[in-house]
């Protein structure tokens, strides 16, 4: 798939039988990340407007697989490391997103309910502030803290010309070629005085990985084998459940907007309640 030396060529580097940096990788980090920060700010939008709203959880949903594979696209288009500010801004990227994610989670089970009567009172400024302190404000804190941290990235170093930390320009390549350290390691042995050592381009216990000289095999047996697996089991799981006769059905319900697994012993679907 790659040839032996990329040290010749600035699409891609390859050494050690393992793909390092790819300049087709390049833009698909940057559409994901561009999709990020998108609907970051439009998820913030809907909740302005109650006809909108309906689009939050959607537009969540986005931010986070578009996250996903901006991460994703990112581990391939190395060159140089990322300086340990970017660094700091992606820690509190993925905690913002971890922990927004978890209270909205706990928010929609209904965990730490108020009490009845919470919010009543005169005073305008009490019922703001209860309604701050809830796991549903807590969220939108934590993603909002997700979010700056990209849109500040975006924003203030595409100023420069760059996307974090990355050249937003046509001409992206792949310029740099992993050396040895000039220090013994259980992957190298250094002789004092000898010259910087490049990294080969092919690994000598390449042999040993299972998927050598095979990786098109490899990714459809973990692709396609996983898959008609799980099918099969499932089918299996259904049949025999159903040849039982347990008189249970899951069926699935939704309510205020939520989708949620019901055992129905009747086989009888009632119409989902609505909140006002």
């Amino acid at each position: 798939m790659f040839e032996a030396d990329s040290s010749l060529t600035l699409e891609y580097t390859f050494v050690y039988d393992s793909l390092s940096c790819s300049r087709d990788f390049y833009w698909w980090h940057i559409v994901f990340a561009y999709i990020t920060a998108i609907s970051g700010f439009l998820c913030m939008i809907t909740r302005i407007h109650p006809r909108t709203r309906f689009l939050h959880s959607w537009l969540g949903k986005l931010y986070i697989i578009a996250m996903l594979w901006a991460t994703a696209t990112s581990i391939v288009i190395h060159n140089k490391g990322l300086p340990t500010g970017v660094i700091y801004s992606f820690l509190w990227v993925m905690l913002g997103l971890t922990v927004g994610w978890i209270a909205i989670t706990l928010h929609m089970k209904g965990v730490f309910k108020r009490r009845q009567g919470a919010n009543q009172g005169s005073n305008s400024f009490m019922k703001a502030l209860r309604e701050m302190l809830t796991l549903k404000a807590f969220h939108g804190c934590v993603m909002f803290v997700s979010w700056i941290n990209i849109a500040v990235l975006l924003t203030f170093l595409n100023l420069q010309g760059r996307i974090f930390v990355t050249p937003l320009r046509s001409d992206f390549e792949c310029y740099s070629q992993p050396a040895f350290k000039r220090i013994s390691s259980k992957h190298y042995n250094y002789t004092a005085g000898s010259p910087i050592e490049f990294v080969p381009a092919r690994d000598p216990n390449y042999l040993r990985a299972p998927w050598a000289n095979s990786e098109q095999r490899w990714a459809t047996l973990l692709s396609a084998g996983p898959l008609v697996a799980a099918f099969v089991f499932g089918l299996v799981y259904l049949w025999v459940s159903q040849s039982r006769g347990n008189g249970k059905k899951e069926i699935e319900v939704e309510v205020d907007g939520h989708v949620a697994d019901v055992e129905d012993p009747n086989f009888i679907v009632s119409s989902p309640s609505r909140s006002a």
